[in-house]
């Protein structure tokens, strides 16, 4: 839950006077000092118990009232830490796509602004909290979206080819792709990247994943797009050669790139995939292996339009 205005400028009150006094005292401040008493009691006792909730406060029951922790903090750290918890309860839609939306202070949203005004912030504070917050966050969402999409690839293989397919990232993340598939005397290595994103496909490559690929004629990048339930609801190849077009190049031997970020589209895409040996039935029964979506499902702008192509696609083997 969102604080209201006067309890944001309450608790951002509590946090100046707890930086140097402990809580008895702070409390007494308020109570007597005229330039607390635009606000109500009843607004300054929901700030601090919000402030109490809150970790990072260091406010508990064994401090007495005191928090080293803030007393360490400067004022403007300590209100950047109450913005951040703001946005991270807040989580409003454009955040999973700030490093986008927002390359500056001058692109914050309005919410962000109208925090920080009431905070006592400067626009830079800002925006440092929101490149902060976003990337905690998309660690996080992309573990789990990561998972997901490479569980959902190995359903949909294993329910063609039981028994050939392997999850090998969940036992170890260092063989520079995700699944591997053992399929008519062939051993597939996919590296899966799964998004949620409609409009526009990011992911990251690590450098050991581009050259475990460059180096492996059986290694392919696949894309899994999820529905908000985390179900796989198309699947695309990423084009390879475009991997090694688009990616960096080392300057100098003192610095070397170790991850790279991709912003591809359906030019860089093939619907589904095609490279495997499937048989005419398979078209029908596993329609988003062979032609990269399902009969109904959210519409991804990045995946390529002509995923219908695919039921025209000749039988294929092993190359």
């Amino acid at each position: 839950m969102i604080p209201a205005e006067g309890v944001l400028i309450a608790a951002a009150r509590w946090l100046d006077l707890l930086g140097r006094s402990t809580e008895s005292q702070a409390s007494m401040i308020i109570r007597s000092n005229s330039r607390y008493a635009d606000l109500t009691p009843t607004q300054y006792s929901t700030a601090l118990d919000w402030l109490h909730s809150l970790p990072w406060t260091g406010l508990t029951v064994n401090t007495l009232g005191r928090s080293d922790t803030l007393q360490k903090m400067t004022s403007q750290g300590r209100k950047e830490c109450l913005l951040a918890s703001l946005l991270e309860v807040s989580n409003p839609p454009w955040l999973e796509n700030s490093d986008v939306l927002v390359h500056s202070s001058d692109d914050l949203p309005q919410d962000i602004n109208r925090w920080q005004e009431l905070l006592g912030l400067p626009p830079s504070s800002g925006f440092r909290v929101v490149r902060r917050i976003s990337g905690k966050i998309d660690l996080v969402r992309r573990a789990q979206i990561g998972n997901a999409g490479e569980v959902a690839l190995c359903m949909l293989l294993e329910a063609k080819w039981p028994g050939a397919i392997n999850h090998v990232a969940e036992r170890d993340d260092g063989f520079g792709y995700d699944v591997s598939a053992s399929i008519q005397n062939c051993e597939w290595h996919f590296e899966v990247k799964s998004t949620t994103r409609r409009g526009r496909l990011s992911f990251f490559l690590s450098r050991h994943e581009f050259e475990t690929g460059l180096a492996d004629n059986y290694w392919k990048l696949l894309v899994v797009g999820l529905d908000d339930e985390l179900r796989a609801t198309c699947v695309a190849e990423v084009d390879k050669s475009a991997l090694k077009k688009f990616a960096p190049a080392d300057r100098t031997t003192a610095a070397i790139w170790a991850t790279a970020r991709y912003d591809f589209g359906e030019g860089q895409l093939s619907p589904g995939l095609s490279f495997l040996p499937w048989e005419q039935a398979d078209f029908r029964t596993h329609r988003l292996l062979t032609q990269g979506t399902r009969d109904q499902g959210p519409n991804f702008s990045w995946m390529p339009t002509d995923a219908g192509r695919a039921a025209a696609l000749p039988i294929l083997g092993p190359p």
